[in-house]
């Protein structure tokens, strides 16, 4: 499955959030950096913790000009009840036909109980800064590096 790289352009994709409206990586060029995180589901205790560190420093985000958008392999329904639930102010983007997860590399790895955990951090004029492809489904990198990364090399 291709990976992304560094320092080259993020491949667009387009797809429908939870609530039916369009979502397109190339709707954020030449106005805010976005991180794409690809989670396991919302049954993975790791991408639970996650989520909520992701609540807890959307401001932080926002204020570096970033926007969060988070695909996973369910459905509409799950995205919605789980952002109600928590209280999530950042996009989902349901791909339960895992056409971004595939256009990213999401890593499936069957002896590791399913998907990967994968991050990448695409600037404002849509190149990759920042890829992160987790070996297992704790590999996650914590907030504070990326916003680091925010503060001292994109924004």
């Amino acid at each position: 499955m291709a990976r992304v790289e560094l320092n080259v352009q993020a491949p667009d994709f387009t797809l429908n959030d939870f609530n039916g409206k369009s979502v397109s990586l190339s709707d954020y060029i030449n106005k805010k950096n976005v991180m794409v995180v690809f989670n396991r589901g919302f049954f993975c205790p790791f991408c639970r913790t996650h989520m909520a560190q992701l609540r807890h420093d959307y401001d932080k985000f926002v204020k570096l000009d970033t926007e969060i958008i988070v695909a996973g392999p369910e459905k509409a329904d799950a995205f919605r009840d789980y952002w109600a639930k928590e209280n999530l102010p950042f996009i989902g983007l349901p791909d339960p036909e895992h056409k971004v997860l595939k256009l990213y590399g999401q890593e499936v790895k069957i002896f590791k109980l399913g998907r990967m955990p994968a991050q990448m951090l695409i600037d404002k004029s849509g190149k990759v800064r920042f890829v992160h492809y987790g070996h297992s489904m704790s590999d996650i990198p914590e907030n504070k590096e990326l916003i680091s990364l925010l503060e001292t090399q994109i924004s």
